[in-house]
């Protein structure tokens, strides 16, 4: 059963690379194209905005709620869960017509909610009115992006994990069209504070096409899955009305993080829209730093996670806590061998990494600060893994109302940090570093939640033998640490004998720091006997083609 959870991810993974490479390729256009100050951030904050909405609004019951439910349908209904299906379907479908439609109509007042007090000056109207067109442009994405979860969810439950996590690659090369199409028709040499009109429409029109586009992509695959969907409206004799009850804490649970994310999101522009002509770490280099950290979280960590989260469900539903409480840890292991020492090489390689990604036209003013934006947003990646994990255990109970609660713990924590830490500790000269203080309150808050839940966790699921993460964690943590500070200082070494700069220069930086970092960690790793570290390699290596075929 592990050995099929960990083929399961693998599949997911190798369509999440590959959509994660194009994701950085589509921030590095913008980066060229738009910046990262100001005129970055205005694009960025609206483009983010519908899918906040949709999680606010739907997305929370969506991804936590519907896969046991799809799944206890699909092994017990005479039907094979068909009937189920297609009414949570089309029921879905039309709340998210109805939201979409409401949002749309609301565009003003929602860009209003995440401007920060510095862009509602008069001298700030037509930034304010690039808000305001953006958010219209692309509130119809909340549409797609629901639709797009519900068939992916409906996949889920029938085992098909892979093409949910292939189907973004289509969302981002029209992305990345409409950026390019932007940089041939609008680029000169100037970096304008503000848009046209035809600028915001190719912008903004071309990402929301991507996500109608990644949706498509999703419906072959659903009716070969054996789910032949027919609209059907009803929800009596469904259980629906047990799935709305436990959605109703899952929505309170997005509730607070959106609070957190329009906060987050007004302290982040307040960074870039003071008039400091100086280098600027506001949302833009928020978001970047936040998309690179979320790259071994999207590769591990979320396949590991789908992929096991039926066998929970189902071993949840047996009563089975003893395997519930091995499965979860034994998940959680093998996701901290990658992620410990991701996060360890983005805190020790972060300027080269921003390099890479942001180092191009517009782009490269802010290198040093999102720099150490990443490195503050990386220690809060381990945390956020393990409380990724614990969350799916209490869903797989079917308790939504224990992570409502958990998450106003960890809202209030980022915020307080965050306002305190943005609107009290810096002043109006170092509201630049507003990116890097709100990394630290990310993170600060992720280790509160860690500690937190797994002592409310311990509650309904018994420690058992083979399921602890402390020791071998803490192992991973030696071996990373070693890799990363070795892999720096030949780094350094290195960097003191050549005068190179840029991207090209940033990728041989990263392969040094590579060639080094590695290979002590897994030294290390096996000197410290940490077995989750070898399964991994052992599965990596035994896909390669020389050893496939010796074996």
């Amino acid at each position: 059963m592990a050995d099929r959870t960990l083929r399961s991810a693998a599949v997911m993974a190798a369509g999440t690379v590959l959509s994660r490479l194009l994701g950085f390729v589509r921030i590095a256009l913008l980066a060229a194209a738009i910046g990262t100050a100001l005129r970055g951030d205005i694009f960025t904050a609206a483009n983010t905005i519908p899918n906040s909405l949709y999680i606010l609004l739907a997305g929370g019951v969506f991804n936590t709620v519907l896969v046991p439910q799809l799944v206890r349908a699909i092994k017990n209904h005479d039907d094979g869960g068909q009937d189920f299906t297609n009414r949570l379907l089309t029921f879905g479908f039309v709340v998210l017509a109805v939201v979409t439609v409401g949002c749309v109509l609301l565009a003003p007042a929602i860009a209003e909610l995440y401007l920060p007090k510095e862009l509602h000056d008069p001298s700030r109207a037509t930034e304010k009115a690039n808000m305001i067109m953006f958010v219209r442009l692309c509130l119809p994405q909340i549409f797609f992006y629901g639709a797009f979860v519900l068939v992916g969810q409906v996949l889920n439950a029938r085992r098909r994990f892979g093409p949910m996590m292939w189907a973004p690659i289509a969302n981002n090369i029209v992305a990345c069209a409409s950026i390019v199409a932007f940089l041939l028709i609008y680029r000169t040499g100037d970096n304008p504070a503000t848009y046209s009109h035809g600028e915001e429409l190719l912008l903004g029109l071309g990402h929301t096409v991507g996500i109608a586009v990644q949706l498509l992509v999703l419906l072959p695959y659903l009716r070969a899955s054996g789910h032949h969907y027919r609209p059907k409206f009803g929800l009596r004799g469904t259980g629906l009305g047990h799935t709305a009850r436990l959605g109703m804490w899952t929505v309170l649970f997005v509730a607070v993080n959106q609070v957190t994310l329009v906060v987050v999101t007004q302290l982040a522009i307040a960074g870039s829209a003071n008039d400091d002509p100086g280098a600027k770490a506001g949302l833009f280099a928020y978001s970047t730093a936040m998309l690179i950290i979320l790259v071994p979280h999207g590769i591990v960590t979320v396949s590991l996670a789908t992929a096991a989260m039926p066998q929970l469900s189902s071993l949840a539903a047996d009563g089975d806590v003893t395997e519930v409480a091995r499965l979860s840890a034994r998940s959680i292991r093998q996701t901290l061998a990658i992620v410990i020492p991701a996060a360890a090489a983005m805190v020790a390689f972060a300027h080269p990494i921003v390099t890479v990604i942001a180092g191009y036209g517009s782009g490269k003013n802010n290198l040093t600060l999102m720099a150490y934006t990443l490195m503050t947003l990386a220690l809060g990646l381990v945390p956020y893994t393990v409380q990724y994990f614990q969350l799916r255990t209490f869903y797989a109970f079917e308790d939504t109302r224990t992570p409502f609660f958990l998450q106003v713990a960890i809202a209030a924590t980022n915020i307080t940090a965050a306002v305190v830490g943005v609107r009290v500790l810096l002043d109006e000269t170092h509201l630049r570093y507003s990116g890097v203080v709100l990394g630290a309150a990310y993170a600060l808050s992720y280790l509160v939640a860690v500690v937190l839940s797994r002592r409310v966790l311990s509650r309904k699921v018994p420690r058992v033998h083979g399921a602890g993460i402390g020791l071998p964690m803490l192992a991973m943590v030696i071996a990373a640490v070693v890799g990363a500070g070795l892999g720096r200082g030949v780094l350094e070494l290195v960097n003191a004998q050549l005068d190179w700069s840029g991207p090209l220069a940033a990728v041989l930086q990263l392969g040094i720091g590579a060639v080094v970092m590695l290979p002590v960690y897994l030294g290390v790793a096996r000197l410290l006997r940490i077995h989750e570290v070898t399964d991994v390699v052992s599965m990596v290596t035994s896909k390669l083609p020389g050893r496939a075929r010796r074996s």
